[in-house]
């Protein structure tokens, strides 16, 4: 069946993202499934697009100063993953002055991500520590810094430590509701029984 030429039209609608369009469209499971697999395909592809256009650059424009031509940067651009060499990753990153992070291998735990966080926090408190002691002018600041960061990882902390009390308590309430509902039901049940036994003996 053809589509019709009305369901061509732009329907002057807007979304937030993808899956809202297909959810809207009630796109059939197996195009949602492509989609899926064309996206986790994409991510550093779409990461370097989005580089490009944060930097304000055409794909001429960073075509002249990484040093290729535009229907290289086209052909980048419209690739998956799998073809991108880290040469060209590195390009976009230094044509476009920005930074990219990319994870190879199996994700790592929440756990294991706080630790490799925590480790990165304290290398850099560490050199600028060092940078204090070397330059005294700077001394004031990076003291100051320190004060910053320490208040804001206490808030961090306590901010999460009180989610889980919270969700904690939540959950006792939940129980102790229960049982009180539970305790209630059992005292009337003992209460009709007595007020039967009661009549039943009158009754006698």
């Amino acid at each position: 069946m053809k589509p019709r030429k009305n369901d061509l039209l732009p329907s002057g609608r807007r979304y937030k993202s993808v899956p809202a369009l297909m959810n809207a469209q009630n796109t059939p499971a197996k195009v949602r499934e492509k989609v899926q697999k064309l996206a986790a395909s994409t991510r550093v592809v779409d990461e370097l697009c989005r580089m490009r256009t944060r930097a304000g650059l055409t794909q001429a424009q960073i075509a002249d100063r990484i040093g290729c031509t535009q229907s290289r940067i086209s052909k980048v651009e419209g690739s998956v993953d799998r073809d991108l060499s880290l040469g060209e990753i590195f390009d976009y990153v230094k044509a476009s002055g920005s930074q990219i992070s990319i994870g190879i291998g199996k994700p790592l735990t929440h756990v294991q991500s706080v630790k490799a966080h925590a480790a990165g926090i304290r290398k850099h408190l560490r050199s600028l520590a060092d940078l204090a002691k070397k330059h005294d002018e700077l001394e004031p600041e990076i003291k100051a810094f320190f004060g910053e960061a320490f208040f804001n990882l206490l808030k961090i902390l306590s901010e999460c430590q009180g989610a889980m009390e919270r969700a904690s308590g939540e959950t006792e309430l939940e129980v102790f509701s229960h049982r009180e509902e539970s305790d209630a039901s059992a005292l009337e049940a003992t209460t009709e029984s007595r007020s039967r036994s009661e009549k039943m003996q009158s009754a006698g």
